[in-house]
């Protein structure tokens, strides 16, 4: 099973990532392997030193959303080669030190992941070409390879992205 999400800057668009979290694998032909997926997006408050978790339907720019992601196998069969993918929408910023487990891809295209940090290549003042890390606003996507889920088994990916301020208009 494959989904493709396209978030929006809305935070309609936020919640709308909220029930999509894309898992593909490749079970064997005889396999019942049978992978269900739920994404729980939350507001991440602080109170007293202490963080709390609440609706997100109220986040607004500035604030922190976790993505939590469970992938379960309740079929009757291994489900190998598992990928779990959750999209990062536009108008948010991956904090990269939030993934867990450890070990996650990233990708600003949703289609070509590699490990953290993700490098690009620029020209510099001098007109060299340099790699140098891609900004975490640019990164539209985060996977993780699951292996195999035992029948009955679950796991579950974390991530948290901050909703972006509004760009103040250039002065002339």
């Amino acid at each position: 099973m494959h989904r493709e999400s396209h978030p929006s800057l809305s935070l309609s668009g936020l919640l709308f990532a909220a029930v999509i979290a894309a898992v593909s694998w490749a079970p064997a032909a005889w396999s019942a392997a049978v992978v269900t997926s739920k994404l729980q997006v939350r507001q991440v408050q602080s109170e007293h030193g202490h963080e709390r978790l609440g609706l997100a339907a109220a986040a607004k720019p500035g604030d922190l959303l976790q993505y939590r992601a469970v992938y379960r196998n309740s079929g009757d069969a291994p489900a190998t080669h598992l990928l779990a993918r959750v999209p990062v929408p536009l108008g948010t910023t991956l904090l990269t030190d939030s993934l867990k487990p450890a070990g996650a891809e990233a990708s600003t295209d949703g289609t070509h992941f590699a490990p953290l940090p993700l490098m690009q290549s620029v020209s510099g003042k001098d007109g060299k070409r340099h790699r140098q890390p891609v900004p975490a606003a640019d990164i539209r996507a985060v996977r993780w390879n699951l292996r195999t889920l035992a029948p009955g088994q679950s796991a579950r990916v974390l991530l948290r992205v901050r909703i972006n301020l509004p760009q103040s208009p250039i002065s002339p």
